[in-house]
C-alpha cells in the first residue's frame, strides 16, 4: 500500500515501531542506570549523590519508555479507524512541506547519534569482555 493509499491512522499504525523501540531502549538503559547505582552504593557523599543521580533519570527514562509504550499501543489502535475526511483546501501546503522537512532532519540526527552512541558501547564492551578474559 502506498502512502496516499493509507488512512492516517493506517500510516500511524504503521510508525507505531519507533516508540516501541524507543520505549524498549530507555527501559533497558533505565535498568543498567539501576544496576550501577546499586554498585556504587551510598557509602560516601560522592557515592550517594552519584546513586541519587543516576536512580532519578532511571526512573525519568522509565517514564518515557511508560509513555512511549502507551502512544504506540494507541497509534496501532488507529489502524481499524474509519478514514476521515480531510478538506484539502484547508491544508497549509508550505508548512506541512516545512514539517516534514525538520522531521527528516531531526530523524537522522537522532540516528546518527544512535549510532555514535552504539559505537561507543561497543566500545566499552570490547573492554569488558578483555578484562574478563584476562
Amino acid at each position: 500500500m502506498h502512502l496516499e493509499e493509507m488512512t492516517c491512522g493506517q500510516e500511524l499504525a504503521q510508525g507505531a515501531d519507533v516508540p516501541e523501540l524507543v520505549g524498549q531502549l530507555w527501559e533497558h538503559v533505565a535498568g543498567n542506570l539501576v544496576t550501577h547505582a546499586k554498585w556504587v552504593g551510598t557509602a560516601t557523599p560522592a557515592a550517594a549523590a552519584e546513586h541519587d543521580c543516576l536512580s532519578h533519570i532511571a526512573r525519568e527514562y522509565r517514564a518515557i519508555a511508560a509513555a512511549a509504550e502507551r502512544a504506540a499501543a494507541i497509534m496501532k489502535s488507529m489502524d481499524v479507524l474509519e478514514p476521515a475526511l480531510h478538506d484539502p483546501a484547508r491544508i497549509d501546503r508550505p508548512a506541512q512541506a516545512r514539517f516534514i522537512r525538520h522531521k527528516i532532519e531531526l530523524q537522522l540526527q537522532l540516528a546518527d547519534l544512535l549510532v555514535r552512541h552504539a559505537e561507543a558501547s561497543r566500545s566499552a564492551l570490547a573492554e569488558l569482555e578483555i578484562q574478563v578474559e584476562d
